[in-house]
């Protein structure tokens, strides 16, 4: 396992795309709690009454909140993982990459395990930097909370986990069913879009809520509800249900047998 992820990673390091991505990425991320707590202060600044200003204590980086506040914000910026993922391995055939590791004695199985793997990897250290973020910004700002309470709904970061793996799993899979980088990430992009529209139309205008339910990316975003609502007094859901979480591991299955699959009928 350690050396296909390592093939990977010596396969990504010397990649200029890579690094690119993976640093907008974790810009974005950055900015946003820095955005949010500017936001919130000026609002603080000029529409509070003096008597109600609480300093360095914001609602949104309340410890009981912050799990799902921020893997919520944050899985809309998966995107750029999944583009990051779907160049990494479509690379590999416009390169020939994949059939030199082959000639080279790696199955054609182990070849889609270290994809597989490299991803976990990704996935991993990505949700440890959310962890991090929202460690550091609920120290700052949250309203003081007792330790048990601090990682309260933690199993937001499993969740996170979740989406973060099927989603580039999906790209992997896109990457692989049409090989070309530029028109990998044109297909991954549009299908984002063409879904969203299905999945207003599937659930709001038909009315079936269980088909929208089982679209990938919606199955994907569905794992970890908004939590926005709490700030207007509306109901939030603050678990994750067990269909929900079913769904998404069964397309996790699927996306890497049929990843398998294009890998073991086509020619390289």
């Amino acid at each position: 396992m350690i050396r296909l992820i390592q093939l990977e990673w010596l396969k990504a390091k010397p990649a200029r795309f890579f690094w690119v991505l993976l640093l907008l990425f974790m810009a974005l991320m950055i900015s946003v709690p820095i955005s949010v707590q500017g936001l919130s202060d000026w609002i603080i600044k000029n529409f509070l009454p003096e008597n109600l200003k609480l300093d360095n204590v914001n609602l949104f980086y309340d410890f009981q909140d912050i799990w799902q506040n921020f893997t919520f914000v944050f899985q809309y910026f998966t995107v750029f993982l999944g583009t990051l993922i779907i160049i990494h391995v479509a690379r590999e055939f416009s390169l020939k990459t994949a059939r030199q590791n082959i000639i080279d004695g790696l199955s054609k199985s182990e070849f889609v395990w270290s994809k597989v793997l490299f991803i976990g990897f990704i996935a991993l250290l990505v949700t440890l930097f959310v962890a991090v973020l929202a460690l550091v910004f609920g120290g700052l700002f949250s309203p003081p909370v007792g330790s048990a309470l601090m990682f309260e709904n933690v199993h937001f970061l499993g969740a996170y986990f979740i989406h973060l793996v099927q989603d580039m799993l999906f790209a992997m899979f896109v990457a692989m069913l049409v090989r070309k980088p530029g028109i990998a990430v044109v297909v991954y992009l549009f299908y984002a879009w063409l879904e969203s529209f299905a999945y207003l139309v599937i659930k709001h205008a038909l009315g079936w809520d269980l088909v929208a339910k089982l679209l990938p990316n919606a199955s994907t975003k569905g794992l970890i509800h908004t939590p926005m609502y709490k700030y207007v007094l509306q109901p939030v859901q603050t678990f994750i249900s067990w269909e929900d979480l079913v769904i998404s591991l069964g397309y996790i299955g699927v996306f890497i047998a049929l990843s398998m699959w294009i890998m073991k009928k086509r020619d390289l």
